[in-house]
């Protein structure tokens, strides 16, 4: 199970981190969590990704992905506007 919860990012199953009512950032261990809880980390997906981007990086992606252009494509079309 330690193995399998590493590819979910739980590097220690003392310690996984939750964020309780108030915000704050809390460490349980897998034996203290409820089913629900174990069900709900088993069930998320595995992200293939470790990007910390921010909103705005986020939306000019979503605009890329919109455009149906490639990258270079949408590059390209504000490269010719400019001149």
């Amino acid at each position: 199970m330690s193995d399998f919860l590493k590819t979910k990012g739980i590097d220690d199953i003392s310690k996984i981190k939750f964020e309780g009512e108030n915000g704050d950032i809390e460490e349980k261990s897998w034996d203290s969590l409820t089913k629900e809880e174990k069900f709900n980390i088993l069930n998320t997906p595995i992200s293939t990704n470790n990007f910390d981007l921010s909103d705005e990086e986020i939306d000019l992606i979503n605009q890329l992905r919109q455009s149906n252009l490639t990258p270079s494509q949408y590059i390209e079309q504000f490269s010719n506007s400019s001149t």
